[in-house]
C-alpha cells in the first residue's frame, strides 16, 4: 500500500512540473528545492547516528528483543536508501540549475522539470514514510517497556504474596480446639 502510494505521489509531483511549470519558474525554485532536500538528508544523517535505542535490554523477553532490534536495523537500512534517492535528487537540480533551459526544446525542458518534480516528490514520499516508521518504532518501544514494567509489577506482588504466606507459616499459628456450645436453660 505504501509503495501505491508512492508511486501516485510521485507521478502526481511530475505531472504537476511537467504540466504548470515553466522553465523561468522552474529556474527560480530550484535553489529553495536544493536547500529542503538538504535539510532532509541532514536530518537522516543525524537520525542514522543515534543507532540503537538505550533501554535496559535484559528486562525485555529475547522475543521482544530480536523484534524491536530488527526492526531498527530495517528502518536504518531504509535510512540509506532514502539518503541514496535525496543524493541523486540533489545531483540531478544541481546539475539542473547551470543548464540553460532557453537551449533545449520544450520537449525535454518538460521532461526535465517533469523528472526534477518527480524525484522531489519521491524524496518527499519517502520521507514521509520514514517519519511513519519512526513512530511505529517508537509505539513498539512503548508496548514492549510497558509489558516489562507490568511484568516487573507482577513478580514484585508475587514476591511480596509469597513472602507473606510464608511468615503466616512461620508464625506457627495453630487452629484451637472445638469448642462445645451449652444450650440456655429454658
Amino acid at each position: 500500500m505504501a509503495r501505491l502510494l508512492t508511486l501516485l505521489f510521485v507521478a502526481a509531483g511530475s505531472v504537476v512540473f511537467g504540466r504548470w511549470m515553466t522553465a523561468d519558474l522552474f529556474s527560480k525554485i530550484i535553489q529553495p528545492l536544493i536547500v529542503a532536500l538538504s535539510i532532509m538528508a541532514a536530518a537522516l544523517l543525524v537520525r542514522l547516528n543515534r543507532g540503537m535505542p538505550t533501554l535496559d535490554w535484559k528486562s525485555l523477553e529475547a522475543n521482544e528483543r530480536k523484534i524491536l532490534t530488527d526492526k531498527i536495523v530495517e528502518l536504518t537500512r531504509e535510512y540509506m536508501y532514502v539518503l541514496a534517492i535525496q543524493a541523486v535528487t540533489l545531483v540531478a537540480l544541481l546539475t539542473l540549475t547551470v543548464q540553460d533551459f532557453g537551449r533545449f526544446s520544450s520537449t525535454l525542458q518538460t521532461s526535465m522539470m517533469a523528472l526534477g518534480g518527480g524525484l522531489v516528490a519521491l524524496c518527499i514520499a519517502r520521507m514521509s514514510y520514514i517519519v511513519w516508521r519512526d513512530y511505529d518504532i517508537v509505539r513498539l518501544q512503548k508496548k514492549l517497556i510497558d509489558e516489562s514494567a507490568d511484568r516487573e509489577t507482577v513478580d514484585k506482588a508475587h514476591e511480596e504474596a509469597l513472602s507473606k504466606v510464608s511468615a503466616i507459616r512461620a508464625s506457627n499459628v495453630r487452629s484451637g480446639g472445638k469448642v462445645e456450645t451449652k444450650s440456655w436453660p429454658e
